[in-house]
């Protein structure tokens, strides 16, 4: 398996940046775990005992209500690290981690991570950068929620940010990972919401599905919908 020098992911993201020194020492403590489509990295209330960096496939982030309810707060993908706010707090994981596609991460236990932040001033800022990623997502998640005032326009909102990761990734189009359920859980609506917004875009000719692939046809038609 690779190493973190040779992987495609190095110098661009919170812990792919790392000195020559702290990277060995997070080679050579860390684990190398790969996550078939729908296992479990962690669980929502679990103690904490690792942080996760993503170094392919997509993992899908939630929480669970008390009465049940779950929401989808974030796509994890390659170069996020998860659970650095709970490892840090020694405390209990907030959410729950489970792999959208076979996913490959490497997996620091919190004896190591520790150590690694007391010994390396870079490792302390790859984990205040990784922090700050999860602001951004939780902000991403309330302005996808709050602001637009419809249900359209926030599966709007959702596709035109999937549509901004898709051009970082030089792709022309979406991989729709997530089921339309997830997607109702993710723009607080209905699955049936979803597919019927989903079925009026296609016959409007805003987007054009083949298959799992999204592509838009339409982004400023996207953007009105979803304009505050």
């Amino acid at each position: 398996m690779s190493n973190c020098l040779n992987c495609q992911q190095a110098g661009k993201h919170a812990f792919c940046n790392l000195g020559q020194a702290s990277r060995s020492f997070f080679e050579s403590n860390s684990l190398n775990m790969e996550y078939p489509r729908g296992s479990t990295l962690f669980r929502e209330g679990d103690s904490t005992a690792a942080v996760f960096v993503i170094c392919s496939g997509k993992v899908k982030v939630s929480a669970t209500s008390r009465e049940g309810r779950t929401m989808i707060l974030r796509i994890a993908d390659a170069g996020d690290v998860l659970g650095m706010s709970a490892a840090l707090t020694k405390g209990e994981y907030e959410v729950t981690a489970e792999a959208l596609e076979p996913c490959h991460a490497r997996v620091l236990h919190l004896r190591h991570l520790t150590n690694m932040l007391q010994q390396y001033g870079d490792a302390s800022l790859g984990a205040a950068n990784a922090l700050a990623m999860d602001y951004r997502a939780a902000f991403d998640e309330a302005r996808l929620i709050a602001l637009p005032a419809s249900p359209a326009g926030r599966v709007a909102r959702l596709i035109l940010d999937w549509a901004a990761d898709a051009r970082k990734n030089s792709s022309d189009f979406i991989t729709m990972s997530l089921t339309h359920e997830e997607v109702a859980s993710m723009t607080a609506t209905t699955r049936e919401t979803v597919t019927r917004t989903l079925g009026r875009f296609r016959k409007d000719k805003i987007i054009s599905t083949r298959g799992v692939m999204l592509t838009v046809l339409q982004p400023r038609a996207l953007e009105r919908l979803c304009a505050c």
